[in-house]
C-alpha cells in the first residue's frame, strides 16, 4: 500500500489501552498520518480538547473512561468528527456506536490494511 498524497496532513487520534496493540497499530498509522495516541478514554478526551483532530480510532473497553463515554463527550464538542471503533463483536455496542454517529465498527482482531483503507476513505469523505 502506498501513501496517498497529502495523507500526512491528517491527524488521527488513536485510543487503545493495551500497550502492545497501541504500539503496533500506531507504527502502521504513522506511515500514513500524523498520529496522536491515548491510553484511555479520559486521556483521549483531554487530547481531543487540545489538538486539531481529523479522525478518531478508538477501542471501547478501557479504564478511566471507556470509548463510548469518550465519544459521547467528544460529540458534544464536535458532532461531525469522524470515528472508527475497534472492539470485540458485541451487538449492543454496535447499536450504541450507530447512535453516536460512528463511521465504521471494525471487529478485533482486525487486518491493519482494512483499518488503513477505511481511515483513508473516511478522511476523503469527511475532511
Amino acid at each position: 500500500m502506498t501513501q496517498p498524497e497529502n495523507s500526512k496532513n491528517f491527524t488521527v487520534l488513536y485510543v487503545e489501552d493495551e500497550s502492545f496493540i497501541r504500539t503496533n497499530v500506531e507504527g502502521c498509522l504513522k506511515y500514513f498520518f500524523n498520529v496522536i495516541v491515548a491510553k484511555d478514554g479520559q486521556d483521549g478526551l483531554n487530547i481531543f480538547s487540545n489538538e486539531k483532530i481529523d479522525l478518531i480510532i478508538t477501542d471501547i473497553n478501557m479504564p478511566n473512561k471507556n470509548g463510548l463515554e469518550m465519544l459521547n463527550d467528544i460529540k458534544l464538542i464536535n458532532p461531525s468528527i469522524p470515528c472508527i471503533v475497534t472492539s470485540a463483536y458485541d451487538i449492543d455496542i454496535i447499536n450504541k456506536t450507530k447512535n453516536l454517529g460512528v463511521c465504521r465498527y471494525i471487529t478485533k482482531p482486525f487486518d491493519i490494511k482494512d483499518l488503513l483503507n477505511d481511515s483513508l476513505k473516511i478522511l476523503k469523505e469527511n475532511v
